[in-house]
């Protein structure tokens, strides 16, 4: 396991102490995703379903590549990589 950073979105900093950036252990998303969940429970529930899965809302990028995109299954989060979890931001 090796150090990942997490960017968030403004919107969702408020849930994590009014932080945009957090440095967690990990090496694939969902290790990733419980570590920023154990440091800032609040987290959860804007991010994630009752399953667990993403909500349609909120966009995460494992560096350049949006989540949705990696196919089914564990993406790995290599060394060095960013994570960004934004909300939608909406527009008229």
């Amino acid at each position: 396991m090796h150090d990942v950073e997490v960017v968030l979105s403004r919107p969702l900093a408020r849930f994590a102490g009014n932080t945009t950036k957090l440095v967690v252990r990990g090496d694939t998303f969902t290790g990733v995703l419980s570590e920023v969940y154990a440091q800032h429970p609040s987290l959860r529930r804007q991010v994630s379903d009752a399953d667990g899965a993403l909500l349609p809302f909120v966009n995460v990028y494992v560096g350049a590549d949006n989540i949705r995109d990696l196919g089914p299954g564990e993406v790995p989060v290599p060394p060095c990589t960013t994570v960004l979890i934004m909300t939608a931001v909406a527009g008229g």
